[in-house]
């Protein structure tokens, strides 16, 4: 072998072997790196089910909320704005009151001001019976009601 064999060898050393001390240490550090990589993976998967089941139970109560104000528009009527004259067929001081319709989905509020006569020209007889007739097939809610809730 000649001078220049040698330095090329040189280069390539043979890796040495540990002692168990340094082996011991080197496989405490790998034990602690994996302790704390599966902690901060438990943490994550606990933080995504949390927000995972915060993700449902916002759907379901959205969800929730959608069906009831559905059945709401389908069958429930709120009537307000109730004249004096059509109040005298309702049980006493009911200013609204939220009933069951005779019919599927129709408008689900009525404000009973809006149907009523204009009573300033004085020549109606009778507001009661045009209030009937300009409410046409929803004056079920006013002369049959089936109330539900009241408000004084």
């Amino acid at each position: 072998m000649n001078n220049d064999e040698s330095e090329q060898l040189a280069g390539l050393t043979v890796p040495r072997t540990l002692t168990r001390k340094e082996r011991r240490e080197m496989m405490l550090k790998q034990q602690k790196r994996r302790r704390r990589r599966r902690r901060a993976r438990v943490r994550r998967v606990k933080a995504w089910r949390a927000l995972r089941s915060l993700q449902f139970w916002t759907r379901a109560a959205i969800a929730l909320a959608l069906l009831l104000l559905l059945a709401f528009w389908a069958r429930f009527a709120y009537v307000y704005d109730i004249p004096s004259y059509a109040a005298s067929v309702l049980p006493p001081h009911i200013r609204a009151y939220v009933t069951v319709k005779p019919w599927w989905f129709g408008p689900p509020i009525f404000d009973l001001g809006l149907y009523g006569p204009d009573l300033s020209s004085g020549t109606i007889s009778d507001p009661y019976a045009v209030l009937l007739y300009k409410l046409g097939q929803y004056a079920p809610i006013l002369t049959h009601p089936q109330i539900i809730w009241v408000s004084h």
